[in-house]
């Protein structure tokens, strides 16, 4: 059983799309995996940079079909040249299985 959940969390994967427009950056978290999961998403984004410090978390409850890419959520901030972000996903169905991504961008000078 341990092994089967463990090539479940090996084939199952977070991605990030990401647009960018002047300083707006959108990010798009996007789960694929290899089962079918009733799990809670974790969104947790932090900035920092020359006009201080700012910390962001959402979560939501949502069932994940095998196979398929599902957008998470989506979130755009504005970073400026010298900030620093990280966008930290993680999935969880509270039990076996935990799948966490981070997103590192940093602002273009």
């Amino acid at each position: 059983m341990h092994t089967l959940v463990l090539l479940a969390a090996l084939s199952s994967q977070l991605t990030f799309n990401t647009r960018q427009q002047d300083n707006i950056y959108t990010i798009t978290p996007i789960a694929t995996l290899a089962a079918d999961c009733q799990c809670t998403m974790t969104l947790a984004a932090r900035r920092s940079g020359t006009s201080g410090q700012s910390e962001s978390k959402q979560s939501s409850d949502l069932f994940i079909k095998a196979h398929e890419a599902v957008p998470l959520s989506q979130l755009s901030m504005n970073i400026e040249p010298g900030d620093s972000v990280v966008v930290t996903v993680t999935l969880s169905d509270g039990k076996s299985f935990h799948l966490e991504q981070h997103w590192v961008g940093a602002g273009k000078p």
